[in-house]
């Protein structure tokens, strides 16, 4: 079943991750928005989706910034997030606040981290 927010919008060039089909394509961008946070290994979630990006294109990933304070700690810290797509061979790697929310006395930032799959040498060919 599709999510509801592609059928919703009739997205009909957004295809979810688990949808695609077992092959070698490669895509121009891979978006996990509000994803990646809660998978149980992170480095290599994202190394997978990154295999999947084609030379030149763009991963890129919201999630929630990691507040240790909180009562209840959940998110993705900034370091964490430059260091899973650099290993996950990405360059031009950047992480950003996107903007804050407020709730519940709580200052919520939604990080959003982007890397670029480099084209490969002429020695890689």
């Amino acid at each position: 079943m599709r999510p509801p927010k592609i059928e919703r919008h009739r997205w009909n060039n957004v295809q979810v991750f688990d949808e695609l089909p077992a092959s070698h394509d490669r895509y121009d961008l891979v978006v996990c928005s509000s994803v990646c946070a809660f998978v149980d290994d992170y480095p290599v979630f994202v190394r997978q989706r990154a295999a999947s990006v084609a030379p030149g294109g763009l991963f890129v990933q919201w999630d929630w910034e990691l507040d240790p304070a909180s009562d209840e700690p959940f998110g993705l810290t900034r370091d964490a997030i430059v260091q899973a797509l650099g290993d996950a061979g990405l360059v031009s790697v950047s992480v950003d606040a996107g903007f804050e929310v407020s709730a519940d006395d709580q200052a919520m930032k939604p990080l959003m981290g982007t890397g670029r799959k480099p084209h490969p040498t002429p020695a890689q060919h």
